[in-house]
């Protein structure tokens, strides 16, 4: 037992200790007498760790030890500071869009809606976004991803997407939410070798049919652990059915355990099949989505656990502050296609090359080799060069004659080439990058290495060669003719503010437009697959001419890179010069002018040469399309067309007839079969579109966004805390001109740099120095390359967390402030709660504040209280508290008037969740039951009627 004078008298719960023992300073919870030693177990103020260490009385009396009661000398300056540190900290906890205010975004209702009253009610979250096209996906998974990493939930972070989107998720990740990063390829896999990357690095991009099918990026994947794991165009990873599983739908399993938090996005979710979506739906729960009755339940109620769909009626603005009228989000699509027809000349060249494209793609289609395939592939290669334009297909053969030269010359190497040619099954979902470099290695595939053959092919190829070169020394194509024609007519020489998006399949016909574009007075920029993404900035790139685009360009000639993750909704007039044999092409062309921030209704034409067989089977798709959106009278005839008409299978049924295996009405008649309105409509109106929603709750949201603006940190509470804040940490912002609220912060202090790399995963990468810094958002509107700094940031929470090591004494100590408003004196106590569920989850950490005036009369105030109050001299005097209520009464009075509440708030939101979930693993648990037990009665009435074949027994066993 301590006597009077023993040191070990002085470690009573809560007071905090500090000594060359601990690494941290810790909270007293309790001491155990040991004889001359004593057991503390207290709680480390820094990790939340609990120590427990045995010290002897000499160690005791080397620590340093917190008064019992405190003598309020603190410094009230760093007091208020420390408060607001510890509040700053806590912002998403008073803001119910807290992320809003950290990310450059300007959110629309139904995003809100999918991240505040969905995704983060779930304590784990799993969820299928399955909003239409263009709700801005990236943009909710964006919002979702800071939410979680402002609350500590979230370190690490996998995107699974098409390889052709990487590098969109990886730019609006980055511009809009400054979250960085990295895509992971089969370059990234070889240059770390004998590592693993998916373990080391911590926010990655990859492919999702890459992995499928690479099995050393899948094993290694595999063995990785990930917070969160968001997959877009979730649609690929769906399966046949139980026993027909692909290999994307088997790496969505395999995730699925990998991590809690698993976010699937696809804007066709279903096809229209129970079955197939439910088998879909059990890649986030195998329970509650176990048996087809648990969906029909679903559809019953109009409501299913972990799932939401809106539709493009639903997606709306909020309404404008002045008429209060609310806008849908997207404008109206004008598509036509114009015909126009090859002249004689022409006709003959394209006569020409069918027949040499037939000769050798019924060659291939006798080889059933990978090389057939190959070669196969490049004669189809070719007849969508010439749909292109006459250099374009020159091009090809001058390299294919080329190659098959170089072969003729040294035959053995090609042999050993040959054996890494081969064509992804995923080649369409490629960058355009790696589709050039495929394609130009296939263009050397040869149906055979004999020197006869290959003289004989290289003389063919020559004949059409000089026969392109004779047609291009005319300077009349037709279909350029045509084009000139429509841009015309269109006021493009006339109007300079006429912004024209000019798609192209290829490299060589970009050239090809570029030249003649310019020649006609146009300024032009072009986007292709073998310029690098970079910045805006940097001259030669695709960001950069977007922004000339934007800028100064009046026609942007791009192929399908611009299709990858640019934005281009300024302009309203786009040509489809090329027309894509997969249909689905057209519509992410589409989606570069299709999307939010398009004001304007918008015009595309689509150019097809209908004396082609092509080009009348691909007007045929087209009409096809134009006619059964007309009949079901909506847009989603070009969201869901992938789903009817396979992505490759017109470019197969070309390649079958130029092995005259089919015919063209053969063709046609495909088309027709399968573009049926019936089969949009069973998607398009099948009763699991009952789950979608047709319009949102527009009062809820807008209340919410109300609360938020009041809620909401102001940019000059950030600010004042921030410049005040600053020089305790040895850092000195300096305002670039009076009352312009832009600083330049010339130097991080050294110290800060261990405590930025410490918060790096939640908060991003410490900077060496920042030119420009602002604290306002609409301050970005003036300069774009400020950096905004707010909690989140890493600077901000670097001296924020900085601040709170510094100023801890002075917050223990406590501290004197005056109100002038208040009659009598009070003291005001600030306590930290947090409440966590059952499996230790931190579900809300609040800070508050207990206020007790002088007749013992508790109030719960919020911490913002100490920003209206002045700051006191020092010495001030306080009056005699030995009267007022002990630590005990008022933590009970906050355990009572606030903590209770919000408790019972938030579980009863849990119960709810709960319920639902609950039933409907209930629903399909009992069918799979019931289930089973009919096959188990059918197979014991075959036993007792004496059938003993080894199939009876076995089921009869295993039932």
């Amino acid at each position: 037992m301590a006597t009077v004078g023993d040191p070990r008298a002085k470690l009573k719960p809560n007071v905090i200790v500090r000594g060359p023992f601990f690494p941290e300073p810790v909270q007293v919870i309790v001491t155990i007498p040991m004889g001359d030693s004593v057991k503390l177990v207290g709680k480390g103020l820094t990790t939340g760790q609990v120590h427990e260490p045995i010290l002897s009385t000499e160690q005791v009396a080397k620590l340093e030890v917190s008064p019992e009661k405190e003598p309020f000398d603190g410094d009230p300056q760093r007091f208020r500071l420390g408060i607001e540190a510890l509040r700053l900290a806590l912002a998403y906890e008073y803001d119910p869009y807290f992320s809003l205010s950290i990310a450059r975004v300007d959110p629309l209702p139904h995003q809100l809606e999918a991240v505040y009253d969905h995704f983060l009610k779930l304590p784990r979250i799993r969820f299928l976004l399955a909003d239409d096209p263009g709700a801005g996906k990236t943009i909710m998974a964006g919002l979702l991803l800071k939410e979680l990493k402002i609350r500590g939930l979230v370190k690490r972070t996998l995107i699974v997407t098409p390889a052709n989107l990487s590098f969109q998720w990886q730019r609006e990740m980055k511009d809009k939410f400054r979250e960085q990063f990295e895509v992971i390829r089969s370059d990234v896999l070889r240059a770390n070798y004998g590592s693993n990357p998916w373990q080391e690095k911590n926010q990655v991009i990859t492919s999702v049919s890459w992995v499928s099918r690479i099995e050393d990026a899948k094993d290694s994947l595999l063995r990785s652990q990930w917070d969160l794991i968001i997959v877009d165009e979730a649609h690929k990873m769906s399966a046949y059915s139980a026993d027909k599983k692909t290999l994307a739908y088997q790496l969505g399993e395999a995730l699925s355990t990998m991590t809690d938090h698993y976010l699937l996005m696809t804007a066709t979710p279903h096809k229209g099949d129970p079955q197939n979506f439910c088998l879909f739906l059990e890649l986030l729960d195998r329970d509650v989505y176990g048996d087809v009755k648990s969906l029909e339940e679903a559809m019953r109620r109009n409501s299913a656990p972990f799932y939401l769909r809106r539709i493009k009626e639903a997606l709306v603005t909020f309404p404008d502050p002045d008429s209060g009228q609310v806008k849908k989000l997207f404008t109206k699509r004008d598509v036509q296609t114009v015909e126009f027809q090859i002249d004689d000349d022409e006709w003959d060249f394209y006569d020409a090359l069918t027949r040499y494209v037939e000769d050798q793609s019924i060659k291939a289609a006798a080889d059933e080799s990978a090389r057939g395939r190959a070669l196969s592939f490049t004669m189809a290669m070719l007849q969508r060069r010439f749909a292109s334009s006459i250099y374009a297909v020159r091009r090809s053969l001058e390299r294919m004659r080329d190659k098959r030269q170089k072969i003729l010359e040294d035959p053995e190497a090609y042999r050993q080439e040959q054996i890494a040619r081969n064509i992804p099954d995923d080649f369409d979902d490629l960058p355009e990058d790696e589709q050039q470099e495929i394609v130009a290695n296939l263009e050397a595939v040869v149906a055979s290495v004999d020197p006869a053959a290959l003289r004989e092919e290289i003389l063919q190829l020559g004949k059409l060669i000089d026969q392109a070169w004779g047609l291009e020394k005319r300077e009349i194509e037709s279909k350029l003719v045509k084009l000139k024609e429509v841009i015309s007519d269109q006021g493009v020489f006339v109007d300079p503010k006429t912004k024209l998006l000019l798609f192209t399949e290829h490299k060589d016909t970009l050239d090809y437009l570029v030249g003649k574009l310019r020649e006609w007075g146009l300024r032009v920029t072009q986007i292709h697959g073998s310029m690098k993404i970079g910045d805006r900035d940097t001259s030669g790139t695709r960001l950069s001419a977007e922004r000339e685009f934007r800028d100064e360009a009046q026609v942007l000639v791009a192929t399908e890179a611009a299709g990858e993750g640019i934005n281009l909704q300024f302009c309203w007039f786009m040509v489809n010069y090329d027309i894509p044999w997969n249909p689905v092409r057209l519509e992410q062309r589409m989606g570069r002018i299709h999307r939010y921030g398009q004001e304007h209704d918008y015009l595309i034409f689509n150019f097809a040469a209908i004396n082609t067989r092509e080009g009348r089977v691909l007007q045929k798709l087209l009409e096809r399309l134009k006619e059964i959106r007309k009949e079901l009278g909506t847009d989603q005839v070009f969201d869901v067309v992938g789903e009817i008409f396979p992505s490759n299978l017109l470019e197969r049924l070309f390649r079958d007839m130029y092995a005259r295996r089919i015919k063209e009405p053969d063709i046609e008649a495909r088309i027709v079969h399968d573009i049926d309105a019936n089969r949009f409509r069973a998607i398009t109106n099948s009763t699991l579109e009952g789950l979608a929603k047709r319009e949102l709750n527009l009062s809820s949201l807008i209340g919410k966004s109300a609360e938020a603006r009041e809620r909401r940190l102001v940019p000059e509470v950030v600010e004042d805390f921030f410049v005040h804040a600053s020089p305790l940490t040895s850092l000195y912002p300096k305002e670039t001109r009076t009352n312009a609220h832009v600083y330049r912060v010339e130097r991080i202090p050294r110290t800060l740099w261990p405590i930025g790399e410490r918060l790096e995963l939640r908060f991003g990468k410490l900077g060496r120095e920042y030119r420009q810094i602002v604290f306002d958002k609409t301050l970005l509107s003036q300069d774009a390359t400020s950096e905004w700094v707010t909690p989140g940031h890493p600077l901000f929470e670097a001296v924020r967390e900085d601040v709170l090591t510094r100023v801890r004494d002075d917050l223990q100590r406590g501290s004197v402030f005056y109100d002038l408003h208040s009659r009598g004196p009070y003291r005001l106590a600030v306590f930290s709660a947090v409440i966590k569920d059952g499996r230790g989850n931190i579900l809300h950490r609040r800070l508050f504040v207990v206020q007790t005036d002088l007749d013992g009369a508790m109030t719960i105030k919020q911490p913002t209280i100490f920003l209206d109050l002045a700051l006191a001299s020092k010495g001030a005097t306080i009056p005699e508290e030995d009267s007022l209520p002990d630590r005990h009464m008022l933590e009970q009075t906050l355990i009572e008037h606030a903590l209770t509440p919000l408790l019972a708030e938030v579980a009863a939101e849990r119960e709810r969740e709960a319920e639902m979930i609950s039933q409907h693993i209930e629903i399909s648990l009992n069918e799979l039951i019931h289930r089973q037990n009919l096959k188990l009665a059918e197979l014991v009435e075959r036993r007792e009627r004496g059938d003993t074949s080894p199939f009876s027994s076995r089921q009869s066993q295993t039932g």
